[in-house]
């Protein structure tokens, strides 16, 4: 592919391949000493659950298949990317489904399945000094606000890069980009998007483009960015960067050295019985996962009418807020709020900044008008609502956009139990005029 070889040539890479193929080799043995009729049941059972090697090959040249099929169009392969989405997207896109496949990168890198990854971004300086800027992208992204998220990112990734870099940012021309053993650093993936968004734009484009080309936007000449696929690929190009700058840090303060005294076959044993058996479970629940997102369908001919409202639905939640705002239950409220951090919050605390922001503004009365289900995990309901502004009688339509998440906090799925959502408390700050 280049002049460093395939990702699958990285040493952490071939070190899977070794271990695997040792361990066939074992499993070889261990069936002809069944034939002379030495045996051991415990071995023989865990043998019979390892993965065919030809399939372990498969899942090592995934990162290469991934950038062959996407790195053009601005996705490529990173630590950081979940593996699951990586073998669907693969699939897809070799099973001439290229645009289906771009789809699901584009819907998974612009909802709540990238919240996990957030925390990420608080270790390192270069991104824990920009992350109020990276909270707004994030919120941005799920209010749907493309033309004020992506120019937001691009100047993140660029600057995060010239602190890593010391010198250049991520669109400057000689930006070494490489680490060792690292996925996203090699020449196929950071490198060859660089140059694809980093294209000179000299002409005002009035068509939508799917690329984030950073001259075009940030010089005013691309006009119509504000969508997914843009929006997706700064956030991947961004968890990529980071992914490069880890793997900078822990060469600094781990430096390659020489190949170690291959270990014992107990600990290599040990070692891919674990790796198996969690590959193994994680994909009997994503497979689970994906299928149930490819049979999801939006609701139709929803009830407005509260009595009909049923448990665990968006309607019932935004029922809650918009109740729970009339009774001054400023509480209730900051419970029901979506935020990028996981940490605990203090309730008090954040109940007295929404009494700031609705002290003055008196609800009266409401009126549902549409509920409509965007996606799986996300559903918005649309209002008219009389409330009175400092002693002033107004009248605003809102819409109260909700997320959905699972028992687990991840990604939870409309229609299912036991899941809860949560809302973007965008509409407060249009109550002011």
């Amino acid at each position: 592919m280049n002049e460093e070889g395939n990702i699958s040539d990285l040493p952490s890479y071939k070190k899977t391949h070794n271990d695997f193929k040792g361990a066939h080799t074992i499993g070889k043995l261990i069936k002809v000493f069944n034939f002379f009729g030495i045996k051991d049941q415990g071995l023989n059972e865990a043998f019979a659950k390892l993965p065919k090697l030809k399939d372990v090959e498969n899942l090592i040249s995934l990162p290469d298949r991934f950038n062959s099929q996407f790195a053009e169009i601005g996705w490529i392969a990173h630590e950081s990317m979940n593996s699951t989405l990586i073998e669907k997207a693969v699939e897809l896109a070799e099973n001439g489904q290229k645009s289906k496949a771009e789809k699901l990168l584009s819907e998974h890198f612009t909802s709540t399945e990238i919240k996990w990854l957030q925390h990420r971004f608080r270790v390192l300086p270069a991104f824990s000094v920009r992350f109020e800027l990276i909270e707004q992208a994030y919120k941005n992204t799920l209010e749907e606000r493309f033309h004020s998220c992506v120019p937001l990112l691009l100047t993140i990734i660029d600057g995060a890069v010239n602190d890593i870099s010391k010198s250049k940012g991520f669109f400057s021309e000689n930006t070494e980009l490489k680490a060792w053993d690292s996925i996203a650093s090699h020449s196929s993936g950071l490198t060859a998007i660089k140059e694809i968004f980093n294209a000179s734009r000299k002409k005002t484009n009035s068509k939508e483009i799917f690329l984030p080309y950073r001259n075009g936007i940030l010089h005013g000449r691309d006009l119509k960015f504000n969508n997914k696929h843009v929006v997706g690929k700064c956030w991947s190009t961004l968890f990529a960067i980071n992914d490069w700058a880890r793997a900078l840090k822990e060469e600094k303060e781990n430096p390659p050295s020489p190949p170690k005294e291959p270990t014992s076959l107990k600990d290599s044993w040990k070692e891919l019985t674990k790796a198996i058996t969690e590959h193994q479970e994680w994909k009997v629940q994503s497979d689970k996962k994906w299928k149930e997102l490819e049979n999801w369908k939006p609701r139709e001919n929803i009830s407005i009418e509260l009595e009909n409202f049923k448990e665990f639905s968006p309607e019932k939640t935004a029922l809650e807020i918009i109740e729970s705002w009339k009774t001054k239950n400023y509480g209730k409220i900051a419970k029901l709020i979506h935020r990028i951090s996981d940490k605990e919050i203090n309730i008090g605390v954040e109940a007295g900044k929404i009494r700031r922001d609705l002290e003055n503004k008196n609800l009266k009365s409401f009126q549902i008008k549409k509920i409509s289900d965007n996606s799986a995990a996300i559903s918005e309901i649309t209002m008219d609502i009389d409330y009175e502004l400092n002693g002033e009688d107004k009248t605003k339509e809102i819409i109260i956009r909700l997320i959905c998440k699972d028992e687990n906090g991840e990604m939870g799925m409309n229609g299912k139990e036991n899941i809860t959502w949560e809302f973007i408390d965008n509409f407060f700050f249009t109550l002011d005029f």
